[in-house]
């Protein structure tokens, strides 16, 4: 029995882990690594991209695509508990300067 209810407290441990704890790589040519962070609200998404760290030059809002829009919205929330649709540049550049 002591068992059992140890094993549902480390599953209870790793979903609470899951939840809550999240991950990005950067992109630069010398330096890649892998960043871990506390969500600022629990999801099932653990991996995330952060396409303001690589070694590329920034783009604008205009010149991002849907793929890309939606993987800053999910990390600006996620990562900086900043809700945003991306409609401005300003918003990009929040998020970009965090």
């Amino acid at each position: 029995m002591k068992r059992i209810v140890f094993l549902a407290l480390i599953a209870l441990a790793l979903l609470v882990s899951w939840l809550n704890i999240g991950f990005y790589e950067t992109r630069f040519a010398e330096d890649n690594r892998s960043v871990f962070f506390i969500k600022s609200s629990p999801t099932l998404q653990v991996r995330f991209e952060n396409i303001f760290l690589t070694d590329e030059d920034d783009k604008p809002l205009e010149r991002l695509s849907d793929e890309e829009r939606g993987l800053v919205i999910a990390y600006c929330k996620y990562r900086l508990g900043i809700e945003t649709e991306l409609d401005t540049q300003d918003e990009l550049n929040v998020c970009k300067a965090m």
